[in-house]
């Protein structure tokens, strides 16, 4: 029986000879070739089907089966033919490159006089006169006919494809290459296993990624797709979109599908956009509050809505029996009828009439019809924009952002411990002021001696650096010195530990030696790069070593 065609195996260079029409490849001991070491290999993972001198690829598994980098098939596509030197991926795993199993197609060429001249044919064996193999060297005694290594003639790296051809000047070169395997390995989503559309990077990690494959994916969890490191922003990456519209134009073939649109999915984010957008300050961009929750319509549609409401309300004048007809547009100029109550409580805040929450915690004041909205940033409720209003505190005076615990008295969110409060009055958990000096652990065990000592609280030191910086022997980043009461500024919580390890900080360098426990740590020379010192934070014996509270000297 004559060998139909074979398979070079790329990862270890065995050639598989093939000699029955299918050929079955899977991780399952019933195929043809077992590949049970492998977990990213489905059970039946494809068929080669090899059909009256042509060879085709049948996709059978669960992720697919990629050929030539370029072209996935799934196990719901046709069979795909396959040519001479094509790749064939069954597991293609940029992030587990050991896992990757790919193998070379290698057919049998008819020699045919009348169909080829021997100039294009370029045999190896001049006394083959029926099938040769063009891409398989004479195999000498010493080898067997399977196990015949081509890396010789063929660079199986990814980094270039190599490919038969002739030219006039060299009509015995054999093979070419053709560069641009790197540059698609960089234009390749790790999610679709496509090319790029509409790419993003993701911050911190930087990593590109389709805009479609990332929204699917941000659904689920907000980390990166190939780092799992948590995502903080995403943006458009102008530099890969460069480099995409010019590979997209030298490789026009490497251009992806379009994918249909989702009238689902369209709507959704049409709804989305439309309604429940929120801005940079935390305001809704249009207001929701007194809608009736239901199906919204196009803009082309707005106009007989309003004149089917007309009617409706004709009609319930003709009900009453009073006789009067009045004309279309007469309900125009009756006042409109109270909106109905709000079922969403994201538009509706503690002090809206139709709030699912009754209870207002400011009794004075009720938010009146189309009233701007604020989210908190601590709890994502609403509460009324009344920013512009004096003795009415709702965002924080260093980050600006908003924040309801001064403006209701108590945040929603459990376990909130003031998200927005004076700099004096903050109650800090004790689990945020661990190595409260600089990250330090060493200068913060200090002060906590001295405290220990002294029998006094965190909640004493806030006071006391409160203080000092209201008599001005302390300074704090983000507050004015010449304030009447600096200590009395109206801050979040985050921003507000920030200043307060500033001013622990600043209470540390002004601590007195004989303040200073255990006594061997009174006399340390100072670091030369002092509280800018990176390795204070990861080599506690230099912290100990050395004092780290005081400014730097080196640079």
């Amino acid at each position: 029986m004559s060998v139909l065609y074979r398979l070079k195996n790329l990862n270890n260079h065995n050639i598989i000879s093939v000699y029955k029409d299918q050929f079955k490849i899977g991780r399952a001991e019933t195929n043809d070739l077992s590949i049970a070491n492998n977990r990213y290999v489905s059970s039946s993972h494809c068929v080669f089907e090899y059909d009256h001198g042509h060879l085709y690829l049948r996709d059978t598994s669960s992720n697919g089966t990629l050929i030539n980098r370029s072209t996935k098939v799934t196990k719901n596509d046709p069979r795909v033919e396959l040519n001479t030197n094509d790749t064939v991926h069954l597991v293609f795993r940029k992030d587990d490159i050991e896992s990757n199993v790919v193998f070379q197609v290698d057919l049998p060429v008819i020699n045919s006089i009348e169909e080829q001249t021997d100039k294009d044919l370029c045999l190896y064996d001049e006394d083959t006169q029926m099938t040769s193999y063009p891409s398989i060297p004479p195999i000498s005694p010493n080898l067997t006919q399977e196990n015949t290594d081509l890396s010789s003639l063929l660079d199986t790296s990814s980094d270039v494809e190599m490919k038969p051809m002739t030219t006039k000047n060299e009509p015995k070169q054999e093979f070419a290459m053709d560069a641009g395997d790197d540059m698609e390995d960089v234009l390749t989503c790790v999610c679709c296993q496509d090319i790029m559309t509409n790419p993003i990077s993701l911050e911190p990690c930087l990593h590109a990624f389709c805009s479609d494959c990332y929204e699917s994916w941000e659904a689920v969890q907000r980390t990166c797709p190939k780092c799992r490191v948590k995502v903080t922003g995403k943006k458009k990456n102008f530099v890969i979109n460069g480099i995409l519209d010019a590979y997209l134009k030298a490789h026009p073939n490497k251009r992806p599908a379009p994918k249909e649109p989702d009238e689902d999915t369209e709507k959704a984010k049409r709804l989305k956009n439309d309604k429940h957008e929120v801005g940079p300050d935390g305001m809704y961009l249009y207001n929701t509050q007194y809608d009736d929750g239901g199906d919204d319509e196009e803009e082309e549609d707005n106009d007989e809505d309003e004149v089917e409401d007309e009617d409706d309300v004709d009609d319930d004048d003709d009900d009453d029996g009073n006789g009067n007809n009045y004309p279309l547009f007469a309900p125009v100029f009756v006042p409109p009828p109270l909106p109905p109550p709000v079922a969403n409580v994201r538009f509706a805040c503690r002090q809206c009439p139709q709030g699912v929450i009754a209870n207002a915690a400011t009794p004075g004041f009720q938010c009146p019809p189309n009233q701007n909205h604020i989210l908190c940033q601590c709890c994502l409720l609403p509460m009324p924009d009344r920013r512009d209003e004096a003795d009415i505190h709702q965002h924080c005076e260093v980050c600006h952002q908003f924040f309801c615990n001064i403006y209701f008295q108590q945040c929603q969110r459990n376990g909130c411990l003031g998200c927005l409060n004076r700099l004096r009055d903050f109650n800090f958990s004790p689990r945020h002021l661990t190595n409260l000096v600089i990250e330090n652990p060493v200068e913060s065990q200090i002060v906590q001696d001295y405290l220990t000592t002294n029998r006094k609280t965190m909640r004493d030191l806030l006071v006391e650096c409160c203080d000092r910086l209201d008599r001005g022997e302390f300074t704090c980043p983000g507050i004015d010195r010449n304030a009447a009461i600096p200590s009395s500024k109206i801050t979040c919580y985050k921003c507000g530990l920030r200043m307060f390890k500033d001013l622990a900080y600043q209470f540390r360098v002004h601590m007195k030696q004989d303040d200073i426990t255990p006594a061997l740590m009174r006399n340390r020379g100072n670091c030369y790069y002092g509280r800018e010192c990176r390795t204070q934070h990861t080599k506690l014996q230099h912290a100990q070593k050395f004092n780290h509270a005081c400014d730097q000297t080196k640079f």
